[in-house]
């Protein structure tokens, strides 16, 4: 391969890949970073804040069982295009936002956009660099689209703190939508647009559907990447200030590491899960690490409600949200080797189905202690007691991850070993 095409893959992964970072972008900042903002300038409750966030989870979760066999159909780029425009369109009908259904609506674009983002990395790095570099691809690019994730922490912490919401928004949205012509207009150049359709096999998505060898992985991916989430990207920032009594940008750095940490496991996944063959061991270590989080946080909020026990607690889940690279590759070896998009579009949708109802049914419980709740101008402070109480329920979700994580079918195989059919 000559330098300059190889020159060209690597700049369309990283355009792939600056959409993804904005897409990740509204997964975390919303409403995670700006939950106190949005709650009291627009006197929403608890669940109703944790929507904005649940929402986009919900319509990304089930358009992920379609996106993938789409991908296979009609091709990458298309779905690509018309998804990055949107995410663009709802990111600034958020920023501009009056009433609260333009600001949930804004959230529905947000969804449909980035439900595109992460299946087009996976399929354009199966084909760009094919079997043997696929999972160390896979992880530099999820490290990538994750900086979206950090970006959405502590800098869009300070830049609201100096801007305000609405405006940080703003820019952001223009820069994606930048981007995006940039993209669009080399797609038209190279007539990129241009693709053979696909059949969609429905053996391959049967196969994928009832894979029963595939359940177990799907499960523990589910309940992990959930209890990930829930605190990265939803209660997270919110928890710290409420029980700590510190600042939002103190706590925002906290979510800040986090990230951080998320990105390094990312990476180190890709390398683990290129090198080794045995890799229910790894499984299991990341299930244990979800539990041992949930009992430090139990402990935290009953014992010493030190900042510091949040941050180790937080980082243990680290491991769990930077596990992608492996379990994606470990599906992809369970899986019918011509349904690519079809596999990861259903393990992908059931994870962030997982996300969403998991967000719905925090912000439930916490608006169950609503009578307990402390009003100041700058937010709503609610009691260690319903903290105490969403965290149980992680716990218990981990407990199931954990058991089912010794139960996982090992493949025994190394990348090197997948055929080139994949």
């Amino acid at each position: 391969m000559s330098d300059s095409a190889l020159f060209k893959k690597i700049l369309f992964f990283l355009l792939l890949n600056g959409v993804y970072f904005f897409s990740y972008f509204h997964r975390v900042a919303i409403p995670g970073t700006v939950f106190n903002e949005i709650q009291v300038d627009f006197n929403l409750t608890a669940n109703q804040v944790a929507g904005l966030g649940t929402l986009v989870f919900y319509v990304y979760g089930v358009l992920q069982f379609f996106i993938g066999p789409g991908l296979d159909y009609f091709g990458t780029n298309r779905i690509f295009a018309a998804g990055g425009f949107l995410l663009g369109l709802g990111s600034v009908m958020f920023a501009f936002s009056t009433t609260i259904f333009s600001l949930y609506f804004s959230r529905v674009l947000v969804g449909f956009g980035a439900s595109v983002a992460y299946l087009s990395v996976v399929k354009k790095t199966d084909e760009l660099f094919g079997p043997r570099f696929f999972s160390l691809m896979l992880g530099f690019g999820i490290f990538l689209g994750y900086s979206g994730g950090l970006f959405a922490t502590l800098p869009f912490e300070r830049l609201v703190n100096i801007f305000g919401w609405r405006h940080t928004i703003a820019a952001i949205s223009i820069v994606l939508l930048v981007i995006m012509l940039v993209i669009l207009a080399d797609f038209v150049k190279t007539k990129a647009f241009h693709h053979v359709r696909n059949n969609i096999l429905l053996s391959d998505v049967k196969l994928t559907i009832f894979n029963k060898k595939a359940y177990p992985l799907i499960l523990i991916a589910a309940i992990n990447f959930s209890i990930y989430f829930l605190f990265q990207g939803i209660i997270g920032k919110k928890l710290i200030q409420d029980v700590c009594d510190i600042t939002s940008k103190l706590a925002a750095s906290f979510t800040f590491v986090m990230m951080i940490l998320t990105m390094f496991f990312v990476l180190l996944s890709g390398i683990i899960t290129h090198t080794v063959r045995k890799r229910k061991p790894i499984i299991v270590i990341l299930s244990s690490g979800c539990l041992a989080s949930c009992i430090l946080m139990l402990a935290n909020l009953a014992l010493w409600k030190s900042a510091l026990v949040f941050f180790i607690s937080f980082t243990l889940l680290a491991f769990a949200g930077g596990s992608g690279p492996l379990i994606i590759t470990v599906m992809k070896e369970l899986s019918p080797s011509s349904g690519l998009g079809t596999a990861v579009g259903f393990i992908n949708g059931i994870c962030y189905l997982g996300v969403a109802a998991t967000g719905n049914i925090s912000g439930f419980i916490m608006d169950r202690f609503s009578e307990k709740v402390l009003i100041t101008p700058r937010a709503i402070v609610y009691p260690v007691e319903a903290y105490q109480a969403v965290i149980v329920f992680c716990l218990l979700a981990a407990v199931v991850s954990f058991i089912v994580s010794f139960i996982i079918k090992e493949t025994g195989k190394g990348i090197m070993e997948i055929p080139a059919t994949f």
